[in-house]
């Protein structure tokens, strides 16, 4: 394997970064529009807005409910799950879901949704379900805000900022708006294929991640390009580059692309070292916590050996790393 030098200004990917557009609940940070006039505070959310776009909304005060404002519910009512106020028994419901319908279908070049946990009408996962006597439980489910985003964004995440406490979740969440956002600045962008050229290089090893098959597939788009020419070559490959990022990622995935990685520098690195990545791939298959360990040396030769390919690769830094940890 040979590798390629680099200066030692190019060896991050966190200022050629583009610019995420993402749906926010506005009382996130943003203004005091919870239930009972309060608003949530949240460190990522602050740092996530130095790299971020954000269009904010709740749903509930956007279709005129005021703040403060009595409690609402969600109750599966005759089959329906419906958006009960429960002292005066009024339903939003219908009033949500054409709000829900409108909002999102002016939605121009979003990136992902970032809502506010176990709301009725933004929470993902974790909104109280409850029976038709709005008292006794029937587990947890979307908000219906939440829920039609999922429906008519199928391919975007949406996630709310409980859920984004697992570092996991956060992980996949960062991983795919701002890759998302590169997509859309590409379409903006080209001029020749051979800015789809440098795209795909430097993607290589994120789409491995999630599918090799479509990896290799965008691959052989592009070297078939000049069936159908730039700009029809442009929209497949976002269409299938947006499809990629539906797959799961997972420790053995991860663990196939970093010996990909590695396979660079092999022939170069002491046999210790050898030793020392073998261990810790062996670690990561049985405690994923490793991965940000692995992950740490992997940058850390390339770093070394200033290699110009690896040195651009979005699986190494597929966000800013000052979103990382922050909680």
């Amino acid at each position: 394997m040979s590798y390629h030098k680099i200066s030692t200004t190019e060896n991050s990917n966190n200022s050629l970064l583009s610019k995420p557009r993402i749906v926010l609940s506005r009382c996130i940070n943003i203004e005091p529009t919870r239930y009972n006039g309060g608003i949530v505070r949240s460190l990522f959310v602050e740092e996530l807005g130095k790299y971020v776009e954000f269009i904010t909304v709740c749903p509930e005060v956007d279709i005129g409910m005021s703040v403060p404002r009595p409690t609402v519910l969600l109750a599966k009512i005759g089959g329906k799950i419906r958006m009960i106020e429960p002292t005066s028994m009024k339903d939003y419901t219908d009033e949500m879901e054409n709000f829900s319908k409108r909002f999102l279908e002016n939605l121009k070049e979003v990136d992902g949704f970032l809502l506010k946990a176990k709301s009725p009408s933004c929470g993902v996962k974790d909104a109280k379900l409850y029976k038709d006597d709005l008292k006794n439980s029937l587990g947890k489910t979307n908000g219906i805000f939440a829920d039609f985003a999922i429906n008519y964004f199928p391919n975007l995440p949406v996630e709310d900022e409980g859920r984004l406490q697992d570092f996991w979740i956060r992980q996949e969440f960062l991983t795919k708006i701002f890759a998302f956002a590169d997509i859309r600045r590409l379409k903006r962008t080209a001029k020749s294929i051979k800015d789809l050229i440098k795209y795909h290089q430097d993607y290589k090893y994120l789409l491995m991640l999630y599918s090799s098959a479509n990896q290799k597939k965008m691959g052989r788009l592009i070297a078939n390009w000049d069936e159908f020419g730039l700009d029809v070559t442009l929209n497949e490959y976002e269409k299938i580059f947006r499809e990629t990022f539906t797959k799961k990622q997972s420790i053995l995935k991860h663990i196939n692309v970093l010996q990909h990685i590695y396979g660079h520098y092999s022939d170069f690195i002491k046999p210790k070292e050898q030793r020392y990545f073998n261990y810790l791939l062996n670690k990561l298959k049985n405690d994923r916590q490793y991965l940000k360990v692995v992950l740490e040396f992997t940058r850390n030769l390339v770093y070394r050996f200033e290699d110009q390919y690896l040195s651009t690769q979005k699986y190494l830094h597929p966000y800013p790393e000052a979103l990382e940890d922050v909680l």
